[in-house]
């Protein structure tokens, strides 16, 4: 009966966590957070004490090195928490991404909207893969080796996917389209930009490229998509 009791809470317990699944391949580390909601929080990143949250990393660039934070040095504009805020126009960004009421879509920067509409976050970034097709690589960034990381939809499930080594845009491209992503959204990345943090199945905290909490770009940072329970 102990026994059974015993195996009764635990469940109950693991029922009420919610938790960041990990899957890799040779080149690819995913991350699938297991998730209520999403925003965009802007000018702090979530503290590890907040237990709600499951998943959280750098989304749109970020313009100036400023030392207070403005909405305006996001590039472009984006919602958080239901508003829509106005940040500076960014030549770069060719896509979007919007999270409401249980659903999301990926888009053309040319269908980002004008006001939040219902959503509850939403920013602009690069678009990679739409609809499954890959999108024109700029000749200039095609070379350029990094670790990267992408905002995807796989088999109707939302994930990060990161490089698990430094590799050319143009091969990382290759690498989520052989994962078979139907949605790519580039995220934030370098020295500072990258440090991100999630929950795993036991709800422990794993911070990952901590080592650049110490780079001197990591105060600098703006804006976080991140992953409630």
């Amino acid at each position: 009966m102990k026994k059974f009791v015993f195996i009764a809470i635990l469940f109950l317990l693991q029922a009420d966590i919610y938790a960041v699944t990990v899957e890799t391949t040779a080149n690819l580390k995913v991350y699938y957070p297991d998730f209520s909601r999403i925003d965009l929080v802007c000018g702090q990143m979530p503290k590890m004490a907040q237990k709600d949250v499951e998943f959280c990393c750098e989304a749109a660039f970020t313009g100036e090195l400023l030392t207070e934070f403005r909405h305006s040095n996001i590039a472009d504009n984006h919602i958080c928490n239901g508003e829509m805020k106005k940040g500076y126009r960014c030549k770069a960004n060719t896509g979007g991404f919007v999270w409401g009421n249980g659903k999301w879509k990926f888009m053309r920067k040319a269908d980002y909207p004008t006001t939040a509409r219902g959503w509850n976050m939403g920013f602009c970034q690069l678009l990679i893969i739409k609809n499954g097709t890959v999108r024109p690589i700029g000749t200039k960034m095609k070379n350029n080796r990094n670790i990267y990381r992408a905002l995807c939809e796989k088999n109707d499930k939302l994930c990060i996917v990161e490089s698990r080594k430094v590799m050319t845009y143009e091969f990382f491209v290759k690498c989520l389209s052989a994962y078979k992503v139907t949605h790519a959204l580039y995220l934030d990345m370098g020295r500072g930009w990258n440090y991100a943090w999630y929950r795993n199945e036991m709800g422990q905290v794993k911070e990952v490229f901590p080592m650049s909490k110490s780079a001197p770009s990591y105060r600098f940072r703006t804006n976080w998509i991140t992953f409630y329970k």
